[in-house]
């Protein structure tokens, strides 16, 4: 015990020092003692008092240093052994159900509406402190990226890679990703489960009986809409943008009433995305577990210092008693004094109500770096809009500066839109502004930074469209030259080197066919010529690598005379050009950080032996 007693909360120990104050002053100024003894000799006190004796005259001051030792005591909490406690975890439990159609890749909300959904996951999973939360994602059928794990890293790392080429099948089956959702949380013996779906729409009535059975069995369907009602031109992947049957163009908007419905039909909330976190703080606490039922005891213990303060104010309970006594209402006084140490909330806003205006409390906030309590301070709509976009809620704060027609609401209305990635929108605002104030310097600079931004996203579209293209050019052009190096190398060389290219060859085609029939199986939501397209890109991508492997392995050998043995155990070493050559082959392989998920993907839809789609839409 000695070596374990402490005080958990020391600093109360310092309400010490105003009592040591008090006696000190008490005794100083002589009210300790007898009143009379400053106007008279102490000798002829005795005399003039008739004889009474005052010797029992300290006892209220001493009962009182008393109460107050004992009541500080008592707030510094001493402790001295520990007592095992439970640890308790939240169970509550999400699946995040994400759309991986081609609709996703509209540029609409920029760069699209995938990359929005995936910042908005990650969002989440770095949000996701307790409780378990799984990945599902769905096109033409659904998958699953992670069942439910408390481990958020995990999902984090395979949250790049998602995009519409992992999926074996196209589509917009909404209704399967759902499906597969409730089916994780029922195997994982939750009772109540929380999903939301991230999409940009659906056209199937399935979706709406799935979500209605999800509900029946206690989970809630919540949905984050993706996208806007004007929707954007979907790009096909090969510098183009994809067309329906007839040959229209594909330009999906948002539908938000039937999102709505499909959130009312799973018992949750519909939120469109936002900027800022204030969509998923609407969804994700959204709960259907009475209060306490999400949260279980786990194996672990902690633990923690048994509190001993309370029981020393049970020795505060005579010196109250004594407060009813007469003339020992100063006791009342200290337990009321007392009473005063007890942290009680602060409300500074009373005396700041007395004296400034609530625009005044909110300049006030702002000033001090507190743009949350400005927030809920300002009422003027410049003012509110201010503090939103301080507190980083830029949605919030281009709405409050739309409705606004001044100068200065139009240049803050431009930053919170350029906060939110809408270039062309903020430029807008800005010319507004400049044409009511012209020499509004910061507008012009704001507009001009946000000028080279806009240039500078719709350069990288366009180059990414081109390099796109232009893959399957260059992949043919180095087909054709690898094979003519390698023929005229195969007529001077030694039939060894033949022979080994001739292995390399069959090799080569044999990938060729595997890594076409992968590309069907992948674009099958598209046409079969573009099918066929895809496979012969990949193929002859593939096989000019491969010859060029072989001239770099078979060249410096035909050159110098040397035969290659049969079991081509020994490879001769690459000149430095040789070495470079081969850099810049590989470099042209396209990354493919998804390929494993394609695969797993494409092996489930495989197994499943699922019927196709249904003749719907394919994006």
């Amino acid at each position: 015990m000695p070596e374990a007693f402490h005080f958990l909360y020391p600093h109360w120990l310092w309400a010490l020092l105003p009592l040591a104050l008090l006696l000190w002053f008490m005794r100083r100024h002589g009210s300790m003692n007898n009143p009379w003894a400053s106007v008279c000799d102490r000798q002829l006190l005795p005399w003039l008092l008739n004889g009474e004796d005052h010797r029992g005259s300290h006892l209220p001051v001493w009962l009182l240093a008393a109460g107050w030792v004992i009541a500080v005591l008592a707030l510094a909490d001493p402790v001295w052994e520990k007592q095992p406690q439970p640890v308790y975890r939240s169970q509550q439990s999400v699946v995040v159900v994400l759309d991986l159609s081609r609709s996703m890749l509209a540029p609409d909300l920029p760069p699209s509406r995938l990359a929005r959904a995936r910042y908005k996951v990650a969002d989440i999973l770095q949000r996701s402190e307790e409780g378990q939360i799984g990945l599902v994602v769905f096109a033409g059928d659904a998958f699953t990226v992670s069942p439910l794990t408390n481990d958020a890293d995990t999902i984090l790392a395979l949250l790049n890679p998602l995009s519409p080429s992992l999926m074996p099948v196209q589509g917009s089956r909404v209704d399967r990703g759902l499906a597969l959702a409730g089916k994780l949380l029922e195997q994982a013996g939750i009772a109540r489960g929380n999903i939301l779906l991230i999409t940009d729409g659906y056209d199937d009535a399935r979706a709406l009986k799935v979500a209605k059975e999800l509900h029946r069995k206690g989970y809630t369907v919540s949905v984050l809409g993706v996208g806007t009602a004007k929707g954007a031109p979907v790009p096909d992947g090969s510098g183009g943008f994809l067309r329906d049957d007839k040959g229209n163009l594909v330009v999906p908007g948002l539908d938000r009433d039937a999102l709505q419905r499909l959130a009312k039909a799973g018992g949750g909330k519909y939120r469109l995305l936002s900027g800022d976190n204030s969509d998923i703080d609407a969804l994700l606490k959204t709960g259907n577990s009475p209060l306490g039922d999400d949260i279980k005891a786990t194996d672990l213990k902690t633990d923690s210092w048994l509190s001993r303060g309370p029981w020393l104010v049970l020795l505060l309970l005579p010196l109250a008693a004594l407060a009813f006594r007469r003339g020992w209402l100063v006791v009342m006084v200290f337990m009321i004094g007392n009473s005063l140490f007890t942290p009680q909330p602060v409300m500074a806003s009373g005396w700041d109500d007395l004296w400034l205006r609530r625009d005044q409390q909110a300049q006030k906030a702002l000033a001090s770096g507190k743009p949350e309590k400005a927030l809920t301070l300002a009422e003027d709509k410049l003012q509110r809009g201010t503090a939103a976009y301080r507190a980083g809620k830029y949605e919030q704060a281009m709405q409050s500066f739309s409705g606004e027609e001044s100068a200065d609401a139009l240049y803050n209305e431009g930053n919170a839109l350029a906060k939110l990635g809408q270039y062309e929108a903020a430029i807008k605002a800005y010319e507004k502004a400049l044409s009511l104030r012209p020499d509004m310097a910061d507008a012009k600079h704001n507009r001009d930074e946000v000028e080279k931004l806009l240039r500078q996203q719709q350069a990288e579209q366009q180059k990414q469209q081109g390099q796109q293209g232009q893959q399957g050019q260059q992949g043919q052009q180095g087909q054709q030259g690898q094979q003519g190096q390698q023929g005229q190398q195969g007529q001077q060389g030694q039939q060894g080197q033949n022979a080994a290219a001739e292995g390399q060859t069959g090799e080569t085609s044999g990938a060729g066919e595997k890594q076409d029939a992968g590309a069907e199986a992948k674009s099958s939501g598209g046409t079969q010529a573009d099918e066929q397209s895809a496979g012969q890109v990949s193929q002859q991508q593939k096989t000019g690598s491969q010859a060029d492997k072989g001239q770099n392995a078979q060249g410096p050998a035909g050159k110098q005379g040397k035969q290659s043995e049969p079991g081509g155990s020994q490879a001769t070493p690459l000149s430095t050009e040789q070495q470079l050559a081969a850099e810049q082959w590989l470099k042209r392989i396209p990354d493919d950080p998804g390929g494993l998920l394609r695969r797993k993907f494409l092996y489930q839809y495989q197994q499943r032996a699922t019927p196709p789609t249904d003749g719907r839409q394919a994006w």
